[in-house]
């Protein structure tokens, strides 16, 4: 037996396991090898369905002021204290890592020859906050608002060890392209043999991303963000060709 390299598919919907049997378009689906051998080539597709277990959220927090020292100092007094109340929430395990920093003069046009001169300055820093809890995201994005934060730069879910769920999704997909082969061996009245060949593989998951949210204020009486994580797909696919003999 022939093993191929696994080669990745593009994901199906994130439905049912699903099985597809069809030819190659060059060649029919049975091929005379000799007088008593014939091949049979079967794909099947499996899918697993997911629940994530990781979520990364992405703050900012942007200041303006008239001078670079201001909207530095502004941004990190507020930055100190989002971090501070994300920490304060108990929610473990949580990660806070630092993600970018940006100082930018401001520009206003003067006169009529259509100047430009410096208006102010605006100070950005993000941090990304990655976090075990997805049930949680809510909370998290509730309490960074409040603390100062004034933008949800990105938010996306995870799967922390998708490896048993590939796995899992590429032998079903083994066990279903061989379950259509057996019947169409034993309608074509011959023995299903051993296979020739086996091409395909599963991929991982990217992480899910949500659409980022732009700058948001706070209202006091707000409930709690919803949010959903869903679920992934992990999708595996096989093209697997099986000798055929006769039934005996």
């Amino acid at each position: 037996m022939r093993l191929s390299r696994h080669r990745f598919g593009p994901t199906a919907p994130a439905l049912a396991v699903a099985l597809v049997v069809a030819a190659w378009p060059a060649s029919p689906i049975l091929q005379p090898l000799a007088a008593q051998d014939s091949t049979l080539e079967v794909r099947g597709t499996g899918e697993v369905e997911v629940s994530p277990d990781r979520a990364r959220i992405s703050f900012a927090v942007e200041t303006e002021a008239e001078t670079a020292r201001e909207a530095g100092e502004d941004n990190a007094r507020l930055m100190d204290e989002v971090v501070s109340a994300l920490r304060a929430t108990g929610i473990e395990p949580l990660r806070i890592e630092s993600m970018g920093y940006q100082l930018q003069p401001r520009y206003r046009t003067v006169g009529d020859q259509r100047l430009r001169e410096i208006a102010g300055y605006t100070a950005r820093n993000t941090l990304v906050v990655i976090a075990d809890d997805v049930d949680a995201v809510g909370r998290l994005v509730d309490t960074a608002l409040e603390a100062g934060a004034n933008r949800v730069a990105g938010l996306g879910f995870e799967i922390r060890d998708a490896e048993p769920h590939r796995l899992e999704a590429l032998a079903q997909a083994v066990d279903r392209a061989r379950s259509e082969a057996e019947v169409m061996a034993r309608a074509l009245g011959m023995r299903l043999g051993q296979p020739s060949s086996v091409q395909g593989g599963a991929e991982r998951p990217s992480p899910r991303p949500m659409m980022a949210m732009a700058r948001m204020e706070m209202a006091t009486d707000a409930p709690t963000t919803p949010v959903e994580a869903g679920l992934q797909t992990v999708t595996a696919q096989v093209t697997i060709t099986y000798r055929l003999h006769p039934d005996r």
